[in-house]
């Protein structure tokens, strides 16, 4: 990841580069770099930084650049530091690769290059790439090449290849968006086409599984049989800024919509098939601290809280370790009793969340071993932490956060498997069924977006909700009233199923509508039933998500069966969708809230 761009015409490619780089800006980015066809060999110029970094060193160094095949990239770092040697194009004397997306089987494609003497140089999957193609170009053609390596690649790709000996641009897409713009006698490729719509407004859209090969005047695609395919131009009438969403009308509702793609980007290159986890290398913490631990202390704000409290149950059910989950606003300022053996985990979608950051730094004052879970590379929590594992949810414009909850989930559930290996328990079952979660996520945001806004619709009036769960739904309530009040500004509070007749349950009556989220899980769901059956009895309205029908909702949203260890992965999804469509009939800013930043680095 992060962002593609090419060009193939008779144009100098250097300025449609650049200036398609430029429009992906928006997506975020820590080195960016470009590749082009000059006087039969290809010139690469790549930094860590912005593109204006870029630019400035090819005005500096590389005035020559006057090539019209070529292509570019943004990267934000998944494989490798954030630094020049890993930024795209990755390259060979003969030919150059972009690529988004992670090759999950990368490591067994390193230990066959070595086998034939040929290593890699930089920190990344994708270099893998190239030096595979570089090989098959041995005795192949650029194309046979090209076919022979897609085919060994196993994980979420979207890649672009430049070849010295052949003006073609090759493709191959894989769960990885990418597309096409069709010009007059040229063409281009991007990730987005907000790179590409202010050039052409005629795309093909490359379908999983399709190799395309693309010259000035022709394009030419096959599927992942090799035969060839007729995929259709569609005229798309966006603006630029409409481009940057995807067409979507908020950046909100578009990242809910990549949520599965970023828990798979976030779990797919550190755990392989067989459910066999690789986060050793990356966290570099004792293993012999981690196979002793008797306690865990989680501190985050917001979202990030919520997070860590859905992965408290999972941490202490897969470790057997106790867990503490505290607000680090509160924390800093407590009084707090450390075991012997603990890990500290500072949780921050920024990783410049100030109280986190204060927090983080007291643990480290009182000799912790830390641990943060950030998503920005190179963040303050990330640098000062005695180890970091990044989130994989790409940039997360919309203030409100959506898939940066979900891909911190996804580190949490893969740090207590991890943990609960090295203390010995079995968690095969449990790492293979992370792995299809993200599927399961796509199903639930195509299934739910048009029942979900049909019901907001009905309910966009009230000023009042009560959220109720049990067990690992509490905390999605909580997140499901704080994503309400954060971008419709109606008052909403998340609660305990069974604390409603503890007091709450004094808000109950026909203007008060109760969310209840309770998958088919004994004992909560019948318990969550008998709480449903109190809300009628008081004239109660119900909006219910659960995957067994009930006729006591007046609403009822209807989800995909999963274990109940990951529902929260796919039960939140519909009640950021609710609070998305609320906002949307109330017509508030729904991606810049009144009152809210992105990054609270002030107490």
């Amino acid at each position: 990841m992060c962002g593609i761009v090419g060009y193939i015409g008779d144009k100098k490619a250097i300025n449609i580069l650049l200036n398609g780089l430029s429009a992906l800006e928006y997506r975020g980015y820590d080195s960016a770099g470009i590749s082009i066809i000059c006087n039969n060999a290809i010139e690469t110029v790549k930094t860590k930084g912005k593109i204006i970094d870029l630019a400035s060193l090819i005005i500096d160094k590389h005035t020559d650049l006057n090539g019209k095949t070529g292509i570019g990239h943004t990267r934000w770092a998944t494989h490798g530091a954030p630094n020049t040697i890993n930024a795209h194009p990755h390259f060979t004397k003969r030919v150059s690769v972009v690529h988004n997306g992670i090759i999950e089987n990368y490591r067994e494609l390193e230990e066959l290059l070595n086998k034939k003497g040929i290593t890699r140089k930089t920190g990344t999957d994708t270099e893998i790439i190239a030096l595979l193609l570089d090989y098959y170009l041995k005795n192949s053609t650029p194309k046979e090449a090209f076919i022979t390596t897609i085919k060994l690649l196993r994980g979420s790709f979207a890649i672009a290849a430049l070849f010295k000996d052949t003006n073609t641009l090759m493709l191959a897409k894989n769960e990885s968006p990418l597309v096409i713009g069709v010009g007059e006698n040229e063409n281009f490729i991007a990730s987005d086409i907000s790179a590409l719509i202010q050039y052409t407004q005629q795309f093909i859209f490359l379908e999983d599984g399709d190799l395309a090969f693309i010259e000035k005047g022709k394009v030419e695609i096959e599927d992942s049989s090799l035969n060839p395919v007729k995929r259709e131009i569609k005229t798309i009438h966006w603006s630029a800024e409409s481009a940057k969403k995807g067409g979507y009308k908020h950046f909100m509702l578009k990242e809910i919509a990549e949520e599965a793609q970023a828990v798979r980007n976030t779990i797919q290159s550190r755990i392989d098939e067989k459910g066999n986890i690789f986060l050793q290398e990356e966290i570099n913490l004792d293993e012999d601290l981690l196979k002793t631990l008797d306690s865990v202390t989680v501190v985050a704000c917001g979202t990030s809280y919520y997070a860590g409290l859905c992965a408290k149950q999972i941490l202490e059910k897969f470790t057997g370790v106790a867990v503490k989950v505290e607000i680090a606003s509160e924390f800093r300022y407590s009084y707090p009793v450390f075991s012997k053996n603990n890990l500290f985990i500072a949780i921050s979608q920024s990783g410049e969340t100030a109280d986190t950051k204060e927090s983080l730094r007291f643990a480290q004052n009182s000799g912790l071993t830390t641990l943060s879970i950030v998503n920005v590379k190179e963040s303050a929590i990330a640098r000062m932490a005695d180890s970091c594992i990044y989130t994989l949810a790409g940039p997360e414009i919309s203030v409100a956060s959506t898939k940066a909850f979900v891909s911190q989930l996804a580190v949490l559930y893969m740090l207590a498997f991890y943990i609960g290996k090295l203390k010995g328990k079995d968690v095969t079952k449990e790492t293979k069924t992370l792995l299809s979660v993200p599927n399961i996520m796509q199903t639930v945001f195509e299934k739910t977006d048009e029942l979900v806004k049909h019901i907001a619709k009905s309910y966009h009036s009230y000023k009042n909700f009560l959220y109720l769960g049990r067990g690992l739904m509490y905390p999605i309530a909580l997140e499901g009233a704080l994503k309400l009040k954060e971008i419709s500004y109606i008052h909403a509070e998340g609660y305990p199923a069974g604390e409603m007749k503890h007091g709450p349950i004094a808000l109950i009556e026909e203007n008060t509508p109760s969310v209840v989220i309770s998958p088919d899980f004994e004992p909560f769901y019948s318990k969550t039933m008998s709480n449903m059956e109190e809300i009628k009895a008081r004239n109660g309205r119900i909006v219910m998500l659960s995957d067994k029908k009930s006729d006591i909702a007046d609403s009822f949203i209807e989800l995909e069966k999963i274990d109940y260890n990951f529902t929260p992965f796919v039960y939140v999804i519909p009640l950021q969708l609710f609070a998305y469509y609320i906002a949307l009939y109330l017509g508030h800013d729904i991606d810049q809230p009144r009152n809210l930043a992105k990054s609270v680095t002030v107490e």
